[in-house]
């Protein structure tokens, strides 16, 4: 039994919230799949009750949603629902990067930027980690140009975000998401021309929006056969 000792209520909620994403991070727990209250808290040494309270964030984030029934599930995406994310994401990111180019300081934005990469250099790296570094990369980008309303609205989009990469399934979303294609994003911000910091931004996710279709599709297949 992996028993969660507290310091306070506040620290008992975050192990929790954090045990529960990192169950669906892993796989254990699959897109369209019920959480089994019960067995979480009893998993976690802790009462249905403040299972419930750490299950709150997920379900703003928008990791887990309602069946209707009373019953949190994990969130499934379909492809036009991923469609939809990436074009929102390709507007946003692309706006930022232009911001990004204009900006005066923008020599030691792409520095940060480039640091940001860095771990993912690491072919080793735990799957989990690498999803936390590739996401911190694109929320950095919309954070540094600066406009607190375009931050939000990315920041709005994570919970699909993170469900359309951990459907992919930890071998394929790991090929997505590594250092030698986020590289050319900063480079094209450096580059100080805005036209191709912005196509860049939205090449990537025109690219990867087709692979994360391609998922949905694949595995509607195979549920069907």
């Amino acid at each position: 039994m992996a028993t969660v000792s507290a310091f306070d209520k506040r620290t008992l909620r975050e192990r929790c919230t954090q045990h529960v994403r990192d169950q669906i991070i892993s796989g254990a727990i699959k897109p369209g799949e019920h959480l089994k209250e019960m067995q979480l808290s009893d998993e976690m040494g802790v009462s249905r009750g403040t299972l419930r309270e750490a299950l709150r964030p997920l379900e703003l984030e928008g990791l887990i949603v309602d069946d209707g029934k009373r019953h949190m599930l994990v969130r499934q995406l379909s492809s036009q629902e991923i469609l939809d994310v990436f074009e929102v994401r390709s507007a946003l990111e692309s706006v930022a990067a232009r911001k990004i180019v204009a900006n005066p300081n923008r020599e030691k934005m792409t520095a940060e930027l480039r640091e940001r990469l860095e771990p993912l250099r690491d072919s080793g790296m735990d799957f989990g980690k690498q999803l936390e570094v590739d996401l911190g990369f694109h929320e950095r980008l919309c954070e540094l140009a600066g406009n607190p309303t375009l931050l939000s609205s990315w920041r709005n989009l994570i919970g699909q975000i993170e469900m359309m990469i951990i459907a992919a399934g930890p071998e394929k979303a790991s090929n997505r998401m590594r250092y030698q294609e986020h590289i050319l994003l900063v480079e094209a911000i450096e580059s100080g021309d805005p036209e191709k910091a912005a196509s860049a931004l939205q090449n990537h996710m025109s690219d990867f929006s087709v692979l994360y279709v391609r998922d949905v599709a694949g595995a509607d297949l195979s549920q069907a056969g």
